[in-house]
This record gives C-alpha cells, sequence and structure tokens, in this order.
C-alpha cells in the first residue's frame, strides 16, 4: 500500500523518552513577523518578548529551532475559523520544545523514498506553503540532504511503526528529534 503524500509538518510524540503529554510554551509572532505559520512549523526565537511571552518566526533549514507550533489562541484580531496564523498578524500560539523531543514528519520523497537504512543519520527540513483550510503545516523531510553530517536539522530516529505507514517507501512518516535546539544548555543566544 503505497503511502498519501500529506505534508502535515511536526507533530510530538515523545518528551525525554516519556510519551508526549501535551506540555507547550506561550509564544507570540509579532505583527511585524510577514510570513504566515501553520500548525506544526518548526519557530524560533525571534529576540524580543510581547507581554512577557516571547517573541517567534518560522524556522527555515539551517536555523536553530525552538520547538514546534502545536495549537494557536482565539484573536479578536483574526476570523475565529482560522486555524494559522496569517502573515503581518500578532498572534499568540503554543510551542512544544525542541529540546528533549521526539517528533513525527512526513518524508518529502520528492527524488526517492528515503531508505530504512537511513536510521541514525541526518536530514534538513524543508519549507512548503501550509494549508489555509487545515491550518497544517507543510514541512517535511528533506530526503535528498540524508547522510552522517553533524550540521543537518534532523537526526532520523526511524520510520514510524504502524500498519498503514510503509516504511522505505515514498511519503513515509520518521520520527526525528532536531539537532540544534535553541534551549540546550550553554547555547549561545540569539
Amino acid at each position: 500500500m503505497a503511502n498519501a503524500d500529506n505534508a502535515y509538518g511536526f507533530i510530538p510524540v515523545n518528551m525525554d523518552g516519556s510519551p508526549y503529554n501535551g506540555a507547550t510554551m506561550r509564544c507570540v509572532f509579532a505583527a511585524g513577523d510577514a510570513t504566515a505559520t501553520f500548525i506544526g512549523d518548526a519557530v524560533k526565537i525571534a529576540g524580543t518578548s510581547i507581554n512577557g511571552s516571547p517573541t517567534i518566526a518560522q524556522c527555515a533549514a539551517g536555523d536553530p529551532v525552538l520547538g514546534v507550533v502545536t495549537s494557536f489562541e482565539a484573536s479578536p484580531a483574526t476570523s475565529l475559523e482560522d486555524q494559522y496564523r496569517k502573515a503581518s498578524t500578532e498572534r499568540y500560539c503554543q510551542v512544544a520544545m525542541a529540546h528533549g523531543g521526539y517528533f513525527m514528519i512526513q518524508d518529502d520523497s520528492d527524488a526517492a523514498a528515503l531508505p530504512i537504512t537511513e536510521a541514525g543519520d541526518n536530514a534538513d527540513f524543508i519549507v512548503g506553503t501550509g494549508s489555509t483550510v487545515t491550518g497544517l503545516s507543510a514541512m517535511e523531510i528533506d530526503e535528498s540532504t540524508a547522510t552522517t553530517t553533524s550540521t543537518l536539522d534532523l537526526q532520523l530516529w526511524g520510520p514510524v511503526f504502524r500498519d498503514d505507514n510503509e516504511a522505505g517507501s515514498a511519503n513515509a512518516d520518521w520520527i526525528v528529534s532536531f539537532n540544534d535546539p535553541q534551549t540546550k544548555p550553554f547555547r549561545t543566544g540569539v
């Protein structure tokens, strides 16, 4: 059975060896940030705060990662139906921390499927345009970057063990962790 090509970004599944229990940190996107952001997007600290919450911005490949957006708070400045953050809109969200976290994400499989022998290697992620209907991210593993290089964004732990996930085939779901979380000890600040 072929895997569905259905990007959804990062989903937290484990924290420091225990099942993920929903723990998050309240963060905010500043109105000056012109990038629309979605549930499942990796984010980084933007270097300021609003009302005691750190401002964040969507990550690009190569950026250190604070965490992953898990939800957006309702805001009178936006439509209550909006499940994502519109560009240039101040919006609060909840972020699952990258440090100590393991996440599920889909392989982009543009050139070839990510083979199961890549488990333990590293790879970058790619940023796509998320869905304004579902609010879900389009971030995926960049299969073409998988190698042993330690400076890549993600460590690949292995394909998700699930009946509807065909490991080693296009668009498989994988468990990953971030190689450069912004909250790791003794890290240089932004």
